[in-house]
């Protein structure tokens, strides 16, 4: 029998090298979910976006999940963000305000690590599923953070950690995400110098309890 020697179509969705294939779909994934939003982003998107078969996203990651979790930790990783602001050693040389508003947005401000943050906080605001995972890093890093040494034993400390916390949130999303005017044209710098005095006051200031008594009169 004559041998066969018609040229053979390639595998589709395959490129050269697991490796090259797999930061490919990492890289993709990392763009999508930060641009749409983990329930708008989808595998096929993914496997399209990445010139790849859907079918070998699924062979690397497993599902939606797994390639959401694999992709923002591609850059850098997510837990260690918190955790750093959680148990970090502080700065001395500069107020725990302006540390702890540098350290935080400073994940926010390069670009190997924005694109992870912007998609893990777009998903914890949109995917119930994700926003227990973001709630509970939160609220661990907000835990750990109250329970510092020097920090404990001032009143009222969990709910001012708390507080810095939904202020630098709040400010990172309105900058970032949002690219709300005049915060996205700002120099980091700038940013930071508006940021920090307001963020001293969540940590330091006690509100006042003022107990509202009926007016007999009314």
């Amino acid at each position: 029998m004559a041998k066969d020697t018609r040229p053979r179509r390639a595998r589709s969705g395959r490129r050269p090298g697991d490796s090259g294939t797999r930061e490919q779909i990492l890289e993709s994934a990392l763009r999508l979910f930060a641009d749409r939003g983990y329930a708008r982003t989808t595998i096929r998107a993914i496997a399209e976006d990445a010139q790849v078969d859907p079918a070998l996203v699924h062979h690397f990651f497993g599902n939606k999940e797994g390639v959401f979790d694999a992709a923002i930790n591609s850059r850098f990783s997510v837990s260690s963000a918190f955790d750093t602001m959680a148990t970090g050693e502080i700065d001395a040389s500069m107020p725990e305000a302006a540390w702890l508003a540098r350290t935080y947005l400073s994940f926010w401000e390069d670009e190997v690590s924005r694109q992870a943050m912007i998609a893990v906080h777009r998903a914890g605001l949109a995917d119930s599923s994700t926003s227990q995972a973001l709630r509970s890093r939160i609220e661990a890093s907000t835990k750990a953070w109250a329970g510092r040494s020097g920090y404990k034993d001032r009143p009222e400390s969990e709910t001012r950690a708390a507080l810095a916390s939904g202020h630098l949130v709040g400010l990172a999303m309105m900058r970032y995400v949002l690219r709300i005017h005049p915060l996205a044209e700002m120099d980091f710098e700038e940013f930071l110098d508006w940021v920090v005095p307001a963020l001293e006051l969540r940590l330091s200031t006690a509100p006042e309890h003022r107990a509202k008594k009926a007016d007999p009169g009314r």
